[in-house]
């Protein structure tokens, strides 16, 4: 009878623990970026830098930020306004540490190219008295 005591007790005690309401609910975000950018070429494991010469500048790869030149002074930005990401050609840096512009010279040197200058085309037009046009100059600055 004991036994059948025990037993009864034990099946109300958890017909009881589970028709309790339960008021606090759970909730789990997990938001994890891995790998490079999509505009980025594959970075072998450990590399935490590219150097863009588009910018002149740095991305981290941990932090997901630009390392851009501002007032005289490296700053982190999230983002570079006027820039096409899928213009850039970014170069993975060896390097390892807080500070990427410390071999800024050595990056700049190898791989920086300025964009090249844009061909002007000057049209000149010569009009007679009648209003019409009877010389046209062309030529590129």
């Amino acid at each position: 009878m004991k036994n059948h005591t025990l037993l009864l007790a034990s099946v109300f005690g958890l017909f009881a623990a589970l028709a309790t309401p339960v008021a606090a609910h759970a909730q789990i975000a997990v938001n994890v970026r891995l790998g490079h950018p999509a505009w980025g070429p594959a970075a072998p494991a450990g590399a935490q830098y590219y150097y863009i010469p588009e910018i002149d500048g740095y991305y981290d790869l941990a932090a997901r930020n630009y390392i851009v030149q501002r007032n005289g002074g490296w700053v982190p930005v999230a983002t570079v306004p006027g820039y096409n990401t899928a213009a850039f050609h970014p170069v993975v840096v060896d390097y390892r540490g807080r500070q990427p512009w410390a071999q800024y010279r050595d990056h700049h040197a190898r791989y920086y190219r300025p964009a090249p200058a844009r061909k002007q085309v000057v049209v000149t037009k010569r009009v007679n008295a009648r209003g019409r046009v009877t010389k046209v100059t062309r030529r590129v600055r």
